[in-house]
């Protein structure tokens, strides 16, 4: 058969097939792989921690400019519809613990029959830290926050100790305390170590220079949960940060009602 015949036949000869390439990832590439891909991540973590406590205290600190919303208007006569057991004092006086009682909604303010333990949500709760602890039940069939507000060790609010007593004086606070701006409602508390030391985690207060009950420091377990900072509301609304929370200039943690 002549070459053209052939070639009309069978087609045109076919070139030499260059030899196949290999795919597969040497041992060696895939541990560089690996190691860039480590790298990366040691890189993006500490990035990405830091941003995640940046949005925790940004939300904090929103919470706490709720509560003290909350306690300016608990505080105002003209505002507050009840006190709970302080409508006994007939408007213009209250004890902190009714609106305790009110932001975690027991005692008189309970909103609904409470059976059995009940979990707050953390995502909601504005007495709950949300760079805080998670778990936080209300127990059945109590009377106080204190009882009903469990486990004391995951307690991460706190409010200023010093409007509930000073010396053997259980104080009222009055509508006056509107006029004092500057001093301390509610702040970032440790309730570890506050019930370590045999103190309930609910009320805080820094040692002061007077020689009162709070020199030693017994009232004092602020949490530094935020950058090593503690958020604290105030009279007025406004929320600070600070990693000296009782060495403030202006701050009046020795406030206390007459």
């Amino acid at each position: 058969m002549g070459s053209e015949a052939w070639r009309i036949q069978h087609g045109p000869p076919r070139s030499p097939q260059p030899p196949r390439r290999r795919t597969a990832f040497s041992l060696i590439e895939l541990l560089v792989v690996m190691s860039v891909i480590a790298l990366l991540v040691a890189i993006l973590l500490p990035a990405l921690s830091a941003s995640r406590r940046v949005a925790l205290k940004v939300k904090c600190i929103a919470q706490m400019q709720k509560i003290g919303f909350e306690f300016r208007m608990f505080a105002d006569d003209f505002a507050v519809r009840t006190r709970g057991d302080s409508d006994q004092f007939g408007g213009g006086a209250f004890f902190i613990e009714d609106f305790v009682d009110k932001m975690y909604r027991t005692g008189e303010f309970m909103t609904e029959a409470i059976t059995v333990q009940t979990p707050y949500d953390s995502r909601r709760e504005l007495m709950m830290c949300p760079a805080g602890p998670k778990r936080l039940l209300r127990w059945p069939r109590q009377v106080s926050f204190e009882r009903t507000v469990r486990p004391w060790q995951n307690v991460s609010l706190a409010m200023n100790r010093r409007l509930l007593r000073y010396g053997n004086r259980h104080k009222v606070v009055t509508s006056r305390i509107l006029d004092y701006p500057n001093v301390p409602v509610v702040m970032d508390v440790d309730g570890v170590n506050a019930v370590a030391a045999g103190q309930r985690p609910f009320y805080i207060a820094p040692p002061t220079n007077e020689d009162d009950e709070y020199k030693d420091g017994r009232y004092w377990f602020p949490s530094f949960r935020h950058g090593r900072t503690v958020n604290v509301a105030f009279v007025d609304g406004h929320v600070a940060s600070s990693s000296k929370p009782a060495e403030e200039p202006g701050w009046r943690w020795s406030y206390h009602p007459k």
